[in-house]
């Protein structure tokens, strides 16, 4: 009899993984200890309200038509329609440090490329080939990291620009403090400023439900509030987890989405040493009670 594939985490990562699989077997369970999904992406209600957690933009914006994009060669690796996703593009958006010290970008790259060239005129010449070097520099070979502040640095030569154009893409993929990788500014540079980003119809509740339902329609199963405490494994090989409430899940395979320490904690092995300095966020969210549209500028998305 074949074991299940489980995934631990019902995130967006684990909820894709989850439809992904469940294209080619049914036999795939999702584990979420929490009893809704979506992860750090997710929702709550306060007084009947309901409050978006996480997911307030999407990165890689592309038109339908754009076959080979990442977001579109995503819907068809999960087997979903594009064209009846429905999406909202930003209109534009504004980075800003002090009075008479903004940029504002949008999903033209040419919005961005003009705002340096006009406020920051001695930049322009490295701007380009900033640009140039990012277009040829592959993200996804392994290597040791690499100060993108110092090498954004080494082209621009202007200390506020380089932290300005680093804030926006820090929120989204940081994992340091004070700076990012190279590997990762690169990715996060041509996800935020040369594609761009956008919303999808509706709340995120709207946009989880829609996964969700394809994926119990593929066949697959999901257990809320189904806490897993520790891997079962065996010289080297997987063969189920433990829950919270004792249940034990045999399975040939595991794919974790909690992250390298948490998953390791499952485990039972010694956390990295790079988890030593951990960061955290915190998100505010308020209520206006006054007409929205009054207070905050009708041009800007973020």
């Amino acid at each position: 009899m074949n074991k299940p594939l489980i995934i631990i985490g019902g995130g967006l990562s684990g909820l894709a993984a989850a439809i992904r699989f469940a294209r080619y077997s049914s036999d795939v369970i999702l584990l979420e200890k929490h009893t809704k999904i979506g992860g750090l992406n997710s929702y709550y209600y306060r007084n009947k309200i309901l409050l978006e957690t996480g997911l307030h933009a999407v990165t890689n914006y592309a038109e339908a038509d754009e076959k080979h994009a990442p977001l579109n060669k995503l819907f068809r690796q999960l087997k979903l329609k594009r064209k009846k996703f429905l999406t909202y593009p930003q209109t534009l958006s504004e980075i800003n440090f002090a009075e008479n010290t903004n940029l504002l970008f949008s999903n033209n790259f040419e919005t961005l490329t003009n705002e340096i060239f006009t406020k920051f005129h001695a930049s322009r010449h490295g701007f380009t080939q900033l640009v140039d070097a990012i277009s040829g520099y592959d993200p996804f070979i392994p290597r040791p990291y690499r100060s993108a502040k110092k090498f954004v640095y080494k082209y621009l030569g202007d200390e506020l620009l380089t932290d300005m154009l680093l804030c926006p893409l820090m929120y989204y993929g940081s994992s340091v403090e004070n700076d990012l990788d190279l590997s990762q500014f690169v990715i996060m540079f041509r996800s935020i400023y040369k594609e761009g980003m956008f919303r999808p119809e509706g709340t995120i509740k709207t946009f989880l439900n829609m996964l969700l339902d394809h994926y119990k329609n593929l066949g697959g199963t999901i257990k809320l509030s189904a806490n897993v405490v520790r891997i079962l494994h065996h010289n080297d090989t997987v063969n189920g987890v433990e829950l919270e409430n004792g249940e034990i899940i045999e399975c040939d395979s595991i794919i974790s989405t909690i992250g390298l320490d948490e998953t390791k904690g499952l485990l039972g092995t010694a956390r990295t040493k790079e988890s030593e300095a951990r960061l955290g966020f915190i998100e505010s969210i308020f209520l206006l009670k006054k007409d929205i549209e009054s207070l905050l500028p009708k041009d800007r998305t973020i």
